[in-house]
């Protein structure tokens, strides 16, 4: 059940987000390392409806929920009744709408409903966040994502290899988040552990969690790291991932000599040991043999000499054709055109071969391919440009690889993606992206409805019928056979005004088709409508010189032959299909006898049918005088 924001927390205020969400939360607010956020299913509330998270926390519940210092992942020792929820909480949301990067969870938006206008009652800022109202409710929305441990257990055991692949790419993912935040923010994470890492439906891994966020080694009245951290540090992060000086309270040694990334080094560490330790990691519960030496210095006891963590990407774990794909994916829309075009040739492949898995193609590839085409494709002075144009013949054989192999059983997907692009397509002036389209004309035709089919696919693809390349004309009239049955009665006299005259087209297989389309469609037309097309049509092709076009003309006779009344198959049937019994092609002797035979079949039925009838109306006549004569006739003995 969806309800809206304001009717699930009382008030206006929540529901001017632009977002539903679902009441019904899919992990609780009280799951271990949940840290008092209840994960939710959202939409939004515009375009088009697509799916978010949103993370809630009510601020009153965490201001009574005891933080809890964990000697490992799965043991809670002792609560400390004196430290809550509540000020972590605080400080990662108001950090996690500061900090963007594409390998951070980006948030969409925020709201605090204790504060619920900003620019009127400001909520205190980070070194005040004891002094905030704690009745509200505090509501993240960012992009769909799941949490680390969920994906793992729903990853695939049978498919280890794509598992191991896809897991060296969100780790790939993880350590360039905390790059950024080490080089360009100046900031060390904190609290790098499964709790702090989410996945998107693509595969991404994002980083989350800033709820111990910090600087090292720079002033702040207390020295870096900040009282914040030092307060909350040791009941916020698992004790797993603490290092060292963490665990012994240190926090000199990290203030005056530790590098930023000291601390997250020695947490990614481990945390890289249990992901590649779960049993659905695709690597028999081992981390694999190259990166062992890596972690090893990474958990290294003195800060100072762990390694920083963007040469970790150079280990082989990460040169796989996987995570080339994925970066490529990344960088695609701002490498050179020629490039672009290459990748996008290469992709049918890459798919094909499994190098990259479903989720990837739906929730990656086909987004790019959207915009790309809505950018270019829409545009029609763009697709003047040479290189435009072969950008969209690699773009579109792509979309509807993927459209057919994962979005064509989820019709959802479809309509939201693919459907809107029909038109677009349609509309562009250019044979070869015409022709891609035309030969996935069935898949179309089961997931459109009906409106869609005559508005968005017939009436643009009519133009094809009088196109001057004879190959376009031929593969449309192939392509509309299967839409017959879902065209409005307008638009199917529109069809037959096109058959009647693709009968004369100059090309012989395309006036050879059109008569076997006549009697493929003869079913799904109104009896006016086949008497005025069928038989007229039949018989003009009975004498086109082009033996294939004569042959398919009395084979479709008999198709149709349920459509002619036995006084139109003897007086105008047979006389166009008895010459043929002496046509010059064997074929067509032969089935013009054929012909002749099963329609004389009809004849005598008829004929029969007929002295019957009139052997009725005599006896009936005869019986009726019979009856008159006695009727009248005297009574013998009468006066």
């Amino acid at each position: 059940m969806t309800s809206w924001l304001g009717s699930l927390w009382g008030g206006s205020h929540s529901s001017s987000l632009p977002y539903n969400i679902k009441s019904e939360p899919l992990s609780a607010s009280t799951k271990h390392g949940s840290h008092g956020w209840a994960v939710h299913e959202a939409t939004k509330k515009v375009d088009d409806g697509g799916e978010v998270t949103a993370f809630q926390a009510n601020k009153a519940e965490l201001s009574k929920a005891p933080l809890r210092r964990s000697s490992s992942l799965s043991d809670a020792r002792y609560s400390d009744t004196s430290q809550t929820q509540l000020i972590p909480a605080l400080h990662h949301f108001h950090r996690i709408k500061r900090l963007i990067h594409p390998r951070i969870l980006r948030a969409h938006a925020t709201l605090d409903t204790d504060y619920p206008d900003e620019t009127k009652t400001p909520a205190p800022g980070l070194d005040a966040l004891e002094k905030t109202n704690t009745t509200g409710t505090l509501i993240i929305v960012t992009e769909k994502a799941t949490p680390l441990d969920d994906w793992l257990e729903n990853l695939n055991p049978h498919t280890a290899n794509a598992n191991a692949a896809a897991i060296s790419w969100g780790i790939h993912n993880i350590v360039e988040a905390l790059t950024f935040l080490h080089t360009q923010a100046k900031l060390a994470h904190g609290m790098v552990c499964p709790d702090a890492v989410f996945v998107t439906p693509a595969g991404d891994f994002k980083l989350g969690g800033f709820d111990l966020i910090t600087p090292i080694g720079i002033a702040d009245g207390g020295g870096g790291p900040t009282p914040h951290f030092r307060k909350y540090e040791g009941v916020v992060c698992p004790s797993d991932y603490r290092s060292p000086e963490r665990v012994g309270q240190r926090y000199d040694v990290l203030q005056q000599s530790a590098p930023v990334h000291s601390i997250d080094c020695f947490s990614l560490a481990v945390l890289i040991e249990y992901i590649y330790t779960h049993p659905n990691a695709g690597t028999g519960g081992q981390v694999p043999p190259p990166l062992k030496k890596a972690l090893t210095r990474m958990k290294n006891d003195s800060p100072k000499l762990r390694p920083r963590l963007a040469p970790l990407l150079k280990c082989p774990v990460f040169d796989n054709p996987y995570v080339k794909a994925e970066l490529f994916l990344d960088e695609v829309m701002s490498k050179p055109v020629e490039e672009k075009i290459m990748f996008l040739q290469s992709l049918p492949d890459v798919l094909n071969r499994g190098v990259l898995n479903e989720n990837v193609a739906i929730h990656k590839i086909l987004p790019l391919l959207v915009m790309g085409l809505k950018v270019t494709a829409g545009n029609e002075a763009a697709m003047t440009q040479d290189v435009n144009r072969r950008e969209t013949l690699a773009t579109v054989p792509l979309l509807f690889q993927i459209a057919e192999s994962y979005l064509a059983k989820t019709p959802e997907l479809f309509q939201r993606h693919i459907t809107p692009l029909v038109p677009i397509l349609f509309a562009i002036n250019d044979r070869g992206v015409r022709g891609a389209v035309l030969q996935k004309m069935s898949l179309l035709e089961g997931q459109l409805d009906k409106a869609s089919i005559n508005s968005s696919v017939f009436e643009p693809m009519c133009s094809g019928f009088s196109d001057s390349s004879g190959p376009l004309r031929e593969l449309t009239l192939k392509s509309t056979i299967c839409l017959v049955q879902k065209l409005n009665h307008s638009n199917l006299e529109k069809l037959v005004r096109y058959l009647v005259r693709l009968q004369s087209d100059p090309e012989a297989s395309i006036r050879t088709n059109t008569v076997i389309f006549i009697g493929k469609i003869a079913p799904n037309l109104t009896d006016m409508s086949r008497q005025k097309l069928i038989l007229p049509a039949f018989m003009r092709s009975m004498k086109d010189p082009f033996t294939p076009c004569r042959l398919s003309a009395l084979r479709a006779v008999i198709a149709c032959k349920e459509y002619f009344t036995q006084k139109d198959v003897a007086e105008k049937v047979l006389p166009a299909v008895v010459p043929h019994t002496l046509d010059a092609a064997n074929d067509v002797r032969m089935e013009a006898f054929k012909v002749v035979d099963t329609l004389l079949v009809g004849l005598r039925e008829e004929s029969t049918r007929l002295a019957k009838d009139e052997a009725d109306r005599i006896s009936a006549a005869t019986l009726g005088t019979r009856s008159s004569e006695a009727g009248s006739g005297a009574i013998p003995g009468a006066p």
